[in-house]
């Protein structure tokens, strides 16, 4: 993980930056406020925030499933952040948790269309496991990818 990137369990204090990275990273298809407040009391310790240069450039939120699973329901970097190693510094710190849960596999789904973030993924060790036909509306597919962690 690159030292100038550091990353740490969400605290609410950071719930109005965290929108702001959401809204810049998906317009339209942003989750709101209330969603991402749910999602950081039912799954604390794996919302994670980064920060680099002193400010709070990204977060990713991942779900344990069950004994054996996780999904990845949304990772998030500032547009004015990307490239600076943030993603992989969430991913990697999210895995560490995973692994010392014993989750055996850990999934998430993307757009197919979204090539900066199939990339992302497949150079982290995601694979694509299937095509989910509609998964985001009619017409717009998925990718759903796995990791063994």
């Amino acid at each position: 993980m690159d030292r100038s990137v550091q990353v740490r369990p969400f605290q609410a204090r950071y719930l109005d930056r965290i929108v702001a990275i959401e809204k810049a990273s998906f317009g339209r298809e942003a989750w709101n406020r209330k969603l991402l407040g749910d999602y950081a009391r039912s799954c604390p310790e794996l919302f994670l925030i980064a920060s680099s240069r002193r400010r709070i450039a990204g977060y990713s939120i991942t779900v344990v499933e069950d004994s054996r699973s996780a999904e990845l329901v949304s990772i998030a970097v500032d547009p004015r952040e990307r490239g600076l190693g943030i993603g992989r510094a969430l991913l990697d710190a999210s895995g560490a948790q995973l692994k010392s849960r014993k989750i055996k596999t850990w999934w998430l789904m993307v757009r197919t269309t979204n090539e900066p973030a199939l990339r992302f993924y497949e150079r982290y060790g995601f694979a694509r496991a299937r095509l989910v036909k509609g998964y985001y509306g009619a017409g717009r597919d998925a990718w759903r990818m796995k990791l063994a962690v």
